[in-house]
């Protein structure tokens, strides 16, 4: 019983939150802000349940304008957006057109990924805005270029560390 108030809570909140997505066209800072929420919280979520509702919600709320990419990168991801070396354990893409965006959950291994990536996106051309570590290289970083702003979180887990991507269009915040 428990359990199936607190998953109805979430699928409201994720079915809340993608429509907020939904209205990027009137309010893009709004629309930028619930799609990094919506990307963000999702991975989370969609594992707190065995038989999960979470991708008819999605679809549901979005008119399919998300696509759950699974345990891959998802279809139209921007290659110009560095990933980590790993196992994809979670990927989604929400939106359409150039107001996509996505996140995506890597699985890098033993080691902190923190500096590496950090690395890459440099060589890629992206600035660091906001920057903060944690204990055993946990950390997040704000990357940006003209096209992308992405954070990426890196945490310590059991089974290694992960790296979460969230990537949304940098016009969104126009």
């Amino acid at each position: 019983m428990a359990a199936s108030l607190v998953n109805g809570a979430f699928s409201r909140t994720i079915a809340s939150l993608l429509e907020l997505v939904m209205l990027s066209a009137r309010r893009s800072v709004s629309a930028s802000v619930a799609l990094v929420l919506a990307l963000a919280i999702t991975p989370a979520l969609s594992g707190c349940f065995g038989d999960n509702p979470i991708g008819g919600i999605v679809e549901q709320a979005t008119g399919g304008k998300v696509s759950l990419g699974g345990d891959e990168v998802p279809e139209g991801f921007p290659s110009a957006v560095p990933l980590a070396a790993g196992e994809v354990q979670f990927g989604i893409a929400a939106g359409d057109g150039d107001n996509r965006g996505y996140n995506i959950t890597i699985l890098t291994g033993t080691e902190s990924p923190l500096d590496a990536i950090e690395t890459q996106f440099a060589d890629a051309g992206y600035e660091s805005q906001v920057q903060a570590s944690g204990a055993d290289g946990a950390g997040s970083v704000l990357f940006s270029n003209d096209s992308w702003n992405v954070v990426v979180l890196v945490a310590h887990t059991d089974d290694g560390y992960t790296a979460n991507y969230t990537v949304a269009p940098a016009s969104m915040g126009e």
